[in-house]
């Protein structure tokens, strides 16, 4: 019987998060391989458009797992989510400073790179004070927020991530106070009263929630080891991934259709979990697979960074010039990650781990000190 949802198994996660975010981003419309032939085989083109469509779902997956990560780590740490305030203040800070780091350095080697391939960043910024204070917002993982131009059209998700960092501390504490259901029903009533549905904080809204509660009452692990059929734990497990897949299948059918958009707690909230939830129970068990998988989750930080600079912004024609679409997705996969594994040993023969890890303590330190002296 399982018992807690681990590290390993959202690594796990994580990687198959990235397969779908590649397979997104590779084949969600005509557009993106204009001019080059695909094979799709055995699928149709509309098949696999539709398909990755559908995957868009990896940003709901992330977001459950960052909601699910931040909740488990305070409760294993202070053994309740009623904690102080000043104790949200620290882990807040905690995770924000991992978050920036990892984040600025990449964004760096990026833009030193793309200005030596092709001046890009002057493009995208302009040359004047104006692009100046764009470069610095983009930096700072804020281009999203403010509506400015950021040099990769993906990294619109580090304005959320920052965003969830922030709000989750509170949404945290709410929760404990009032419960899942109660904050639920706020929600959709106070998301569509005020007309904050096109929020993008409040579109991923759901998803947090779910995390929060999945970690909080470990629903995960409880579905999991839940048994349809006591007696036999190979047909349970049989009947369970028959009834899972119908509900796949049924949950992809809706989201893809236009009542989706209505109900967005569902298609971006619910389906995440529910593919997650699977994906625990039927996929991080199977031997050599979830190794590979949770390599890949390892470094999901890094690929998700720089794969569609390698993808669309470059090497275009390279990558879709493998013509078949799972071979596509696997060179850019395999590229992405080993470049991700070298920026990983870049920062660490260069001093980037020790020097982030002085920052983080004397940032902490100046927290504490203040908190005394007030």
């Amino acid at each position: 019987m399982k018992k807690v949802f681990t590290k390993r198994d959202t690594n796990i996660v994580k990687g198959i998060a990235i397969l779908f975010l590649m397979f997104h981003h590779c084949f969600l419309s005509p557009s993106r391989y204009k001019g080059l032939e695909v094979i799709f085989a055995p699928f149709t083109e509309n098949q696999a458009n539709y398909i990755a469509s559908f995957m868009k779902i990896c940003v709901g997956m992330f977001v459950f797992l960052t909601a699910y990560g931040i909740t488990v780590s305070i409760k294993n740490k202070y053994n309740t989510l009623e904690i102080s305030n000043q104790d949200f203040v620290n882990y807040t800070m905690h995770r924000f400073i991992n978050l920036y780091s990892g984040w600025i350095f990449v964004f760096v080697l990026c833009e030193i790179f793309c200005m030596i391939y092709s001046g890009l960043p002057g493009e995208v910024y302009g040359q004047n004070l104006q692009g100046v204070i764009y470069f610095i917002l983009d930096g700072m993982g804020l281009a999203n927020l403010f509506g400015t131009p950021t040099l990769v059209s993906t990294w619109w998700y580090m304005s959320l991530a920052i965003t969830l960092i922030i709000c989750l501390p509170v949404l945290i504490k709410i929760y404990s106070k009032i419960g899942f259901l109660s904050v639920s029903v706020l929600f959709v009533i106070l998301c569509r009263q005020f007309n904050m549905t096109d929020s993008s904080l409040i579109h991923w809204m759901p998803a947090v929630l779910l995390g929060i509660v999945c970690a909080d009452k470990n629903l995960l692990v409880r579905m999991s080891n839940f048994q349809i059929i006591k007696s036999s734990p190979v047909f349970n497990k049989i009947v369970k991934l028959g009834i899972d897949i119908v509900i796949i299948l049924a949950l992809i059918k809706f989201r893809q259709s236009g009542v989706s958009a209505v109900l967005f707690e569902i298609k971006d909230g619910f389906i995440p979990f529910f593919i997650i939830y699977f994906s625990y129970e039927f996929l991080c068990g199977i031997k050599y697979l979830n190794s590979i998988l949770m390599i890949i989750g390892k470094y999901s930080m890094n690929i998700f960074l720089i794969h569609t600079i390698i993808r669309a912004t470059y090497f275009r024609k390279f990558i879709y010039g493998f013509r078949y679409a799972p071979l596509i997705v696997l060179v850019l996969l395999g590229i992405s990650l080993i470049i991700s594994v070298c920026i990983e040993m870049l920062k660490k023969y260069t001093g980037y781990y020790k020097l982030t890890s002085k920052i983080k303590e004397r940032v902490m330190q100046k927290i504490n000190l203040t908190e005394k002296g007030m």
